[in-house]
């Protein structure tokens, strides 16, 4: 069985266009407003993570070349079976 932590209930203030649009877009997904609320702050959380990744491997380019040289290794390893 899937152990789902305990929903926190949040009020949050919009503006009535906004509101409309969320409850258009939850009806269209399980779970309703709430959860179409939630896929789009993890949908950001994501971007983010993405964009750190992205940061931190153009800070540290010798992980990109060693990177590259595993997937050349991998490939010739195959090619060679």
């Amino acid at each position: 069985m899937l152990h789902r932590m305990p929903k926190e209930r949040l009020t949050v203030s919009m503006d009535p266009e906004v509101a409309a649009r969320v409850r258009q877009c939850g009806v269209r997904i399980r779970g309703g407003s709430s959860a179409y609320l939630e896929r789009l702050v993890q949908q950001d959380a994501l971007r983010e993570a993405v964009r750190e990744h992205g940061t931190w491997f153009r800070s540290n380019p010798h992980f990109i070349e060693q990177s590259l040289e595993e997937t050349a290794a991998a490939f010739e390893a195959e090619r060679s079976t």
